[in-house]
């Protein structure tokens, strides 16, 4: 689905009206929590102003090196040759110049110019401003640069260290009165997929290792907020929205979509279609913090649903969810195939397909893992990649 950027209306049922302390003391009670100091608690309702409690999280993560930036129009720019050098990739180009290449080992990228959507290792990205070719030199925006593309091909670089993942929150999209997408013929909807699925996710990680909570365990509306909120309660280390898509009267289009919070200034990769409303926002919000770190979740979550499930790949978006907002950390939303397409709502009704996407999201959260511990070890001495 197209999940809502502001929060729903207040509904009726009893559990979703509960009082914000309330559902917090709830939360921590079916989490088997301790009680947790109350700076640890967001500070206001508020989606887009919750204030910050981990080490470290006053400021946003900023670059430890930084290839030189140019501003071309109102956008900060860094050349692609510049940023290949700093990644320690080797850099070429193709058809005049115009679309540019960087690779390493098991790593690779490609830009074309003025072009919003890129690869990366083999997926779509779209990028949140259009590929800059000035002067024959492409550049990429340097908030791509820092905080969508350098986090994956260089896991960490750059960026605030972060603890070694152990507490993963699931978010099951939708719930209570809100059913989410509905295939009426199938009688299925996607409040109660979602929830399967987090279940079936919460079992694999359990087994590894992880402690796993889910934002609901019933047929429960929860507010988008109060989600967040929950995860930031928890210390979360990474956080997980599930749900599945739908197109009115399009029962041909299929596949996966992943999305994390625009940069600050980006606008939403849907607000540049045509006759879009731009929607950038220029304040900081809570889960900028950890951009690069959402992008490198949301890329081994990307690459293992489309990998090992085969499924189409729709690309890595960006979307103002008010779900993620709030986080503290790194947070992602996942549409795991759409309701409204023929062939593809049949396998999501089976429990066997469901299985599948489980394994697939539980395998993507353990890379993300890895990834992260492995950004955590001292560096090795590297090769200039004029010497590869």
């Amino acid at each position: 689905m197209k999940f809502p950027t502001t929060a729903l209306p207040r509904p009726t049922d009893p559990t979703a009206a509960m009082p914000r302390a309330a559902f917090l003391a709830r939360f921590r009670r079916l989490a088997g929590l301790a009680l947790l100091a109350p700076g640890l608690l967001p500070a206001a309702e508020s989606p887009s102003r919750a204030a910050p409690s981990r080490p470290g999280a006053a400021a946003e993560s900023t670059p430890a090196s930084r290839p030189p930036v140019r501003r071309i129009g109102r956008v900060e720019h860094v050349a692609l040759s510049d940023a290949a050098r700093a990644l320690v990739l080797q850099f070429a180009t193709a058809e005049q110049g115009r679309s540019a290449t960087l690779k390493g080992p098991g790593v690779s990228a490609a830009f074309e110019a003025e072009s919003r959507e890129a690869t990366l290792n083999g997926l779509r990205l779209f990028l949140g401003e259009p590929v800059a070719l000035a002067g024959g030199v492409l550049y990429l925006s340097r908030a791509d640069f820092e905080r969508a593309v350098a986090p994956v091909l260089r896991p960490g670089f750059g960026l605030d260290p972060r603890p070694a993942p152990k507490v993963i929150v699931l978010d099951a999209g939708h719930g209570g009165h809100d059913p989410g997408r509905v295939n009426a013929p199938l009688k299925i909807n996607e409040k109660t997929l979602t929830l399967d699925v987090a279940r079936r996710v919460r079992r694999l990680l359990e087994a590894q290792g992880f402690k796993v909570v889910l934002t609901r365990e019933s047929d429960t509306f929860i507010a988008l907020p109060q989600r967040a909120a929950a995860a930031n309660l928890v210390r979360a280390d990474a956080f997980v929205s599930i749900h599945f898509n739908a197109l009115p009267q399009d029962a041909r289009t299929s596949g996966v979509e992943v999305y994390t919070f625009p940069p600050r200034g980006q606008r939403s990769t849907n607000s540049w279609s045509p006759g879009a409303k731009e929607d950038a926002e220029h304040h900081a919000s809570p889960v900028h913090r950890v951009d690069g770190w959402s992008a490198l979740l949301a890329h081994t979550l990307h690459g293992r649903l489309v990998g090992d499930l085969k499924a189409p790949d729709r690309g890595r978006k960006l979307m103002h969810l008010a779900v993620l907002r709030p986080l503290q950390a790194p947070g992602v939303l996942v549409e795991c195939g759409f309701l409204s397409s023929e062939a593809e709502a049949r396998r999501i009704a089976t429990p066997e397909y469901r299985q599948q996407l489980a394994v697939a999201l539980a395998a993507g959260i353990r890379d993300y893992a890895r990834a992260v511990e492995t950004a955590r070890r001292p560096p090795r001495a590297s090769t200039s990649p004029s010497s590869r």
